[in-house]
């Protein structure tokens, strides 16, 4: 192995050693073990599969043995618990007032397993078709830095409807809140159509949190004291304001002042949340001259903060469009880290390794501020191109996974200790003077 790239290793693994230590540090030694070893070994072997973490520690015992043991610690919900608990209030440090808190469900599908517990029917975002697996909760932070951003996982908890009495809505609000507390209300939630719901904006609303929403057209909401479809309102708002998205992409917006019933049915003067509806259009030039025209409508409240309309509509669009990188976020967790491969049988060990998988992402994503680092030693992996530093602009955290798990593979966790027997000569020299 080339100095420079030694030098790399050392750092890496000096800065995971810190990052763990600082995770875990209210936390039995038993656990913090675990959770190094365990974490360690995602990133390794790429896999969420216990006995290829369990081989990737060389332990000197059966590796039955070391596989039995870490699924024991999978069982310690106390522990994993304060565990997730941590990693919330680590990453609600790094949201800043411009943050994007991004929200999304994904999903886990095992149409083929039969005895892991808790299986139920999802939607497949693939194909949209219902498979056995189990729904996912998944939060994201985003910082701007530019025209370049960086991500952050804040959280991600596997739902089952089988397991427990608590509904995913309710563990959502539970989780709205810790971010709100632990980030002194930072950042805004950023969500797609899924989440345009009276429940949602209630909970965010109360709170006096900033939120972005996508809302589907069947919605009704207040315009101008009048009760009325949310589409035909969107289409009074006169979209004055023209922003260019690319060299073919023009969209024209405006917002007005809505208020949003927050009463489940239909009452003469109903508790509502005073908002701002932004109404766009988007114009696509194709290259044969023909265009093609989309309306999309977005809530958006920013409370304590004044802004110009134009900022305002300017603001939602902007993060509704940086919304699409939770996606690319899902698709590296299945694709480098076999998200899906996951097996085990019981629902709270399957819990356990997913904070354990999220815990290595987070890692992997913190060191996004290295890539230029990593570009300079390990050129053939971050870039395909020599000296082509725009590709350093794009998702880069496949690249950096590939430059993590190459030096990760290239170390033990653990250095062992080799006995040494001492000859006749060292054991009399051990022996004091005044014997």
């Amino acid at each position: 192995m080339k100095s420079e790239e030694t030098k790399m290793v050392k750092s890496l693994q000096v800065n995971f050693s810190k990052n763990i230590e600082k995770l875990t540090y209210n936390l039995k030694n038993s656990t913090k073990r675990f959770i190094k070893e365990a974490t360690n070994g995602v990133i390794k072997t790429q896999s969420c599969i216990v006995r290829q973490i369990a081989q990737s520690l060389h332990e000197d015992i059966d590796l039955k043995k070391t596989q039995e043991r870490l699924t024991y610690q999978l069982d310690n919900e106390k522990e994993i618990s304060k565990l997730r608990e941590n990693m919330i209030i680590q990453s609600c440090k790094k949201l800043e007032s411009s943050s994007l808190i991004i929200v999304d469900p994904s999903d886990i599908v095992k149409k083929r397993a039969t005895k892991m517990e808790g299986l139920s029917r999802v939607r497949d975002g693939n194909d949209g078709k219902y498979k056995l697996g189990y729904d996912v909760i998944d939060i994201v932070g985003a910082n701007k830095m530019g025209e370049d951003f960086s991500l952050f996982p804040l959280y991600s908890e596997i739902h089952s409807e089988r397991v427990g009495a608590e509904t995913i809505k309710n563990k959502l609000f539970d989780r709205f809140l810790e971010i709100i507390i632990n980030s002194n209300n930072s950042g805004i939630f950023v969500m797609d159509r899924g989440f345009d719901d009276k429940k949602v904006i209630e909970e965010l609303y109360s709170h006096e949190a900033p939120f972005i929403i996508r809302m589907k057209k069947n919605r009704d909401i207040y315009y101008k004291n009048k009760l009325m479809n949310i589409y035909k309102a969107g289409k009074k708002i006169k979209r004055k304001y023209i922003f260019k998205s690319g060299k073919k992409t023009t969209i024209k917006a405006g917002v007005s002042d809505i208020g949003v019933p927050l009463s489940r049915h239909k009452v003469k003067n109903p508790k509502k949340a005073n908002v701002k509806l932004v109404s766009a259009e988007l114009i696509t030039t194709h290259k044969n001259g023909s265009k093609s025209k989309g309306e999309f409508l977005i809530l958006i409240s920013i409370p304590n903060r004044q802004l110009p309309n134009e900022e305002l509509c300017k603001l939602a669009l902007e993060s509704y469009r940086l919304r699409w990188k939770i996606e690319e976020v899902h698709r590296h967790v299945k694709v480098d880290f076999g998200w899906e491969d996951i097996q085990l049988s019981k629902f709270n060990r399957i819990q356990s390794l997913n904070t354990i998988l999220w815990l290595a992402l987070s890692f992997v994503y913190s060191l996004d501020s290295w890539k230029y680092k990593f570009a300079k030693v390990f050129t053939s992996l971050m870039m395909n191109k020599r000296n082509n530093l725009k590709e350093l602009e794009k998702f880069i955290y496949y690249r950096i996974t590939k430059v993590v798990c190459y030096c990760f593979r290239m170390t033990r966790l653990y250095q062992k200790k080799i006995p040494c027997k001492p000859d006749k000569l060292s054991k009399q020299m051990l022996v004091p003077f005044f014997a």
